[in-house]
């Protein structure tokens, strides 16, 4: 009965101290510290981040973050004792850049000659035209281009009225243009009946 009761408490001990090794994986906290402090620098959630733990060093861990929403990525360096002392965006907009995102824009990057941009759909349609702005991030002006959204995906005209469909990074935010437009894309026509011959 000793023997057992002895035998009990040993297997309990043995999985009570594995459990810690288990549950805290090696640079974890690390991880959820970066986690923290680039949502709050982004003010988004801590579920719209991606992150990775990279390389780890006798003092701490560097951690791969990016911010889904706006396609930002980066690192922290995060010390073993949890303090974040380098944070660094690698690609996308930094926080201060998108601080001023309405609820009708969002980022698309890398648009040739303009780099990454807030598009803002919430503009007017004339005739077939959907009227859109786009605002190159690191300029901050607005130029005012417009979709054909009853079209092929390809119908998008710049500021100065130029076609620049034939560039498929130049046409990234037509679906997202036109998702809320008056010009939906046309439905296709319904088949036609197979034409049976009429008997004489």
């Amino acid at each position: 009965m000793l023997k057992s009761i002895t035998l009990t408490v040993a297997s309990t001990l043995t999985i009570l101290a594995a459990m810690p090794a288990v549950a805290i994986a090696p640079g974890f906290q690390q991880l959820k510290t970066c986690q923290g402090f680039t949502a709050t620098k982004y003010r988004v959630n801590a579920d719209q981040l991606r992150l990775n733990i990279g390389q780890r060093t006798p003092t701490g861990y560097y951690i791969d973050w990016r911010v889904n929403q706006y396609n930002a990525s980066g690192y922290c360096f995060v010390t073993n004792r949890n303090a974040t002392t380098q944070w660094v965006v690698r690609s996308g907009p930094r926080p201060e850049q998108v601080s001023s995102i309405g609820p009708n824009e969002r980022i698309f990057n890398g648009l040739p000659g303009y780099g990454n941009v807030i598009v803002n759909r919430g503009q007017v349609a004339i005739g077939d035209k959907q009227y859109f702005l786009v605002r190159p991030i690191n300029t901050g002006r607005s130029y005012k281009w417009y979709a054909r959204c009853a079209n092929n995906s390809d119908q998008v005209y710049d500021h100065t009225g130029k076609y620049v469909g034939y560039d498929r990074r130049m046409t990234v935010m037509f679906p997202y243009v036109c998702e809320v437009s008056p010009l939906k894309p046309k439905p296709p026509a319904p088949p036609r009946p197979p034409v049976r011959p009429q008997p004489r």
